[in-house]
């Protein structure tokens, strides 16, 4: 989250507020890092997982991001990270040392982005709300699995945890999707919409025991099973849905410091 604090102090009493309200709703630690801009912020809040608090006040923001590495750096994944290291980058003084220009002719616009991120440069705006994509959960099995009859008891609970997120948040989604990773580590999805919704466990099993028939043969083990709803709809435009197939149903009518705390 972002707030206008008086001064860091203030921040970081804030964050630990955030981090004791959510341990008292919900029983799950959470780690926060508190500093003068989100890029910052974020990499603070990844150091003390799950349950710390890391704060990287503003006169001690260069030193911190020369000695990081460049695999830190919002966006340097493994291929970006291997260009930068075979050119002698190692770290974010390596990145400021290199100069935005020379940045940009390598990476484009990102190079851009990653030279203002070593000069703890960062104007993005924290998005404290995003809109939900998907509602999901999975499980990864401690041993291969090729019972179906146990698979599918797996489907009945993972459906059933969907079930009771879905009715918290009071939507439904259009899209069911099946999520599986054999046991030489292919994953593969199969997926089936309605325009009715999926919110219930029991309208959802029948379609996953279906897409799980269509995919699976008694000779191939499984080590993960995942239920996902997309396509989120609210409970406004599920009424609409099923209205529309059971029409007799229908009735009438000063100082800004960054706080970002991950669930850890």
């Amino acid at each position: 989250m972002t707030a206008a604090v008086g001064d860091l102090e203030e921040a970081v009493q804030l964050a630990r507020e955030i981090k004791w309200q959510i341990w008292e709703q919900t029983r799950l630690t959470a780690s926060a890092g508190v500093s003068s801009c989100k890029f910052l912020a974020k990499i603070a809040s990844d150091q003390q997982k799950p349950d710390g608090l890391t704060v990287i006040p503003p006169d001690e923001a260069t030193a911190f991001l020369a000695a990081l590495p460049i695999e830190q750096f919002f966006g340097v994944g493994k291929v970006t990270a291997a260009k930068l290291r075979n050119l002698g980058i190692q770290t974010g003084a390596d990145l400021k040392r290199l100069g935005e220009e020379r940045l940009r002719e390598l990476l484009g616009k990102h190079g851009s982005l990653l030279y203002r991120f070593a000069c703890s440069e960062d104007n993005r705006p924290v998005e404290p709300v995003r809109e939900r994509k998907s509602v999901g959960k999975e499980v990864t099995l401690e041993r291969d699995l090729r019972d179906r009859g146990e698979m599918e008891r797996i489907l009945e609970n993972l459906s059933t945890q969907v079930e009771r997120r879905l009715v918290e948040l009071g939507i439904a989604g259009k899209t069911l999707t099946l999520k599986v990773r054999w046991s030489n580590f292919e994953l593969v999805t199969r997926a089936t919409s309605h325009a009715q919704g999926f919110q219930v466990a029991q309208e959802m099993l029948p379609v996953l025991r279906a897409l799980l028939c269509g995919l699976a043969d008694d000779k191939r083990a499984v080590r993960l099973l995942g239920v996902i709803v997309s396509g989120l709809i609210s409970q406004d435009e599920i009424r609409r849905a099923r209205q529309v197939v059971t029409p007799h149903t229908c009735s009438r009518p000063g100082v800004h410091i960054f706080a970002l705390v991950g669930c850890g």
